[in-house]
């Protein structure tokens, strides 16, 4: 389908990108100024999990030599890193992993990182002064807490985010990213959900319009 004969509801993944965008930039740039050393080492707990990843984003993704190209590459191996990218992705698909075959679920994956990277790791060349700290920690069943924190924003309403994150083996890994009290992961497993109905009840119509969204931010 040409870009000026798009179906409306191919742009419903964009526009809550956009929305999140915002926030979710503002989370990055906090991050970026906790001065601890990063470690996914479970002994540390999950409150200096979060606090840790600070340093190695700033050395990593705040340069102002970066190329678009060098901060993608260095923001995907954070994410690779610290996120569990593969149960994020199953958990937004929802009852659609299950009747995707093997071929879906690798291209969803890839795609669905990809919108990730190129989406959010340029935020980080946006920072301006947000400042970031860990609150507190709740934990929860299956090796899961919730870490609370606030990105404090000198010139706007400060931002509360919980990172979710579930210990495996001997390390951290996030799920899910709450800010102001919603899920980032719930809200895109929802956007999914109506874009795969509106195509259908196809796995297919989605990848195709993730495609679409990828083609457009390498353009």
């Amino acid at each position: 389908m040409s870009s000026n004969h798009r179906n409306p509801t191919d742009t419903m993944i964009l526009r809550p990108f956009r929305r999140r965008q915002f926030l979710l930039g503002a989370c990055a740039a906090g991050l970026v100024l906790v001065g601890r050393a990063v470690s996914a080492d479970a002994s540390l707990g999950p409150a200096e999990f979060i606090a840790g990843l600070g340093d190695r984003a700033v050395s990593a993704l705040t340069g102002p030599d970066l190329t678009q190209a060098e901060r993608e590459t260095r923001f995907r191996e954070l994410l690779d890193d610290h996120f569990d990218v593969p149960a994020i992705g199953k958990f937004v698909l929802g009852r659609y992993w299950r009747s995707a075959t093997e071929e879906e679920r690798q291209e969803f994956l890839e795609l669905f990182e990809k919108l990730l990277v190129r989406s959010y790791a340029n935020r980080f060349a946006e920072y301006s002064g947000e400042s970031f700290e860990v609150k507190g920690v709740r934990e929860e069943a299956d090796g899961q807490a919730i870490v609370q924190s606030l990105v404090i924003r000198p010139s706007a309403e400060n931002v509360r985010v919980d990172w979710r994150v579930v210990r495996q083996g001997n390390e951290y890994r996030i799920i899910d990213v709450i800010i102001e009290g919603l899920s980032m992961a719930v809200t895109q497993r929802d956007e999914f959900a109506s874009v795969i109905r509106s195509k259908g009840g196809k796995l297919a119509g989605l990848i195709d319009v993730l495609r679409q969204k990828v083609g457009q931010q390498q353009s």
